[in-house]
């Protein structure tokens, strides 16, 4: 094992500064770096899923391969698809789209991903929004992690600095990595989620350290603060359009884990708490939210042709809303939303792949906050929905004997969203006619890497 972390802390916040101004998935580059193929880090070759070795590789800092690069490699990725609702949405489902049976280019994203030096590392991903037509930073990770001996434990610390709120989690349980790893962009979706789900996401940057002990006990603590209007514009997002962190919000995370070369699983707990200015809108005071979550997962893999899973997530979340209130966006100061989510997969040889989820949330209502809206409103005032997922998938690439590889990357996926509760009701759940079941949704994605 190498000596005590000593963090060139100075020189992560500098390259964490240099990528401000301009979901780990699969990345070429990784691969390139590492002379490994992509399945030696991902389930199913592809996309963000992780497996033991992947972890390692993120908490070390992406770090890991030939001494001699020094500095990251780029890397693109693109998502096409076809989606088709049960029934259209009228109007369109987006600014020059049609009513149904869509087809869309989702999204184009370059990364700089890998080693800068010794035991620091990048993940930084910049999208170009096919569906919303504008170009914005996305998931951000710059990491200094190194293995180390502490209190006579094999460890591996580390710092992360990160613009999203568990983008720094090496498990597929919380909500920045959690299946579904892609979705339908022109589909409806339940307008109801917890803060932590991307409430803040690529609004904030903050930094947390980390340690894994003994490979078996994991710890993470930190915070996150707001950016200015000035350089969220800059990064492509708008500021008036979400919450804006009063202050700094902690957050943290724990996790038992358990691996041997058949089998790893993790059970944990991670958290936010968050002074929030609703809308930017300062002329209140601040809207409060606590978000707890509980996550456990499963791997077995018995061997190379065989790999099957389970994740579960449930974020429990209370809020106190006297911002809001004064300002009229909700009725009630006080309230709670609580989200779960659980999935099974199985992968075969690492290329044919099928995923089954289903997920729910229930929360408190308010006809203010959940008001009534054709498509997208709760006629009740309620949050809470409910459904599955099922997903088959293809990946012929990934592997070490593949074509072009690791630069050629493929995956053709088949996804199915049912809804038997949607925005609070069964039926007529905006007051306009629609049923949840109208927003049940076949969606065609071809997912490219190079």
């Amino acid at each position: 094992m190498s000596s005590p972390l000593m963090p060139p802390l100075a020189l992560l916040v500098i390259v964490a500064g240099a990528l401000m101004t301009a979901p780990a998935r699969a990345v070429p580059s990784f691969s390139d770096q590492t002379g490994q193929a992509c399945s030696a880090c991902h389930v199913g070759s592809f996309g963000p899923q992780l497996n033991a070795h992947g972890r390692a590789f993120k908490l070390t800092g992406y770090a890991d391969g030939q001494a001699d690069r020094q500095f990251p490699l780029v890397s693109g990725m693109a998502e096409l698809s076809l989606t088709h609702t049960a029934q259209g949405q009228d109007g369109g489902a987006a600014p020059g789209f049609g009513a149904n049976d869509d087809v869309a280019v989702d999204q184009v994203s370059v990364f700089v991903a890998g080693r800068i030096y010794d035991h620091l590392g990048v993940f930084s991903q910049t999208t170009w929004d096919g569906v919303g037509h504008h170009i914005s930073w996305d998931n951000t990770d710059v990491r200094y992690g190194r293995e180390a001996t502490l209190a006579g434990l094999e460890s591996i610390l580390g710092l992360s600095v990160n613009n999203s709120p568990t983008v720094s989690d090496p498990y597929n349980t919380t909500p920045a990595w959690g299946f579904p790893y892609a979705a339908a962009k022109l589909a409806p979706h339940p307008a109801a989620s917890t803060l932590i789900e991307g409430g803040l996401a690529q609004r904030v940057v903050g930094m947390t350290a980390y340690g894994l002990f003994s490979d078996l006990v994991y710890v993470e603590f930190g915070g996150y603060r707001s950016l200015g209007g000035g350089p969220l514009n800059t990064l492509g997002v708008g500021i008036a359009d979400g919450q804006v962190v009063n202050g700094t919000a902690p957050y943290g995370r724990v996790a038992l884990q358990y691996e041997d070369l058949q089998h790893s699983a993790a059970l944990g707990a991670f958290g936010l708490s968050a002074h929030v200015f609703p809308n930017n809108d300062r002329s209140a005071s601040t809207d409060r939210y606590t978000d707890v979550g509980l996550d456990a997962s499963y791997q077995w893999h018995p061997n190379r042709n065989h790999t099957l899973g389970a994740n579960a997530t449930a974020i429990l979340e209370t809020r106190s809303l006297p911002a809001s209130v004064a300002l009229g966006l909700a009725d009630t100061p006080s309230g709670h939303l609580n989200s779960y989510r659980l999935n099974t997969y199985y992968y075969f040889q690492q290329t044919y792949g099928l995923t089954a989820g289903v997920f729910r949330s229930t929360g408190s209502g308010d006809a203010t906050l959940y008001g009534s809206d054709p498509l997208a409103g709760s006629v009740n005032g309620k949050p809470n929905s409910s459904g599955y997922i099922l997903q088959a998938d293809w990946t012929p690439f990934g592997k070490t004997e593949s074509w072009m590889a690791p630069w050629a990357n493929l995956r053709l996926a088949l996804q199915y969203t049912g809804y038997t509760q949607f925005n609070g009701a069964t039926s007529n759940y905006d007051g306009a006619g629609r049923n949840a079941s109208d927003n049940n949704t076949l969606w065609l994605l071809t997912w490219l890497a190079f």
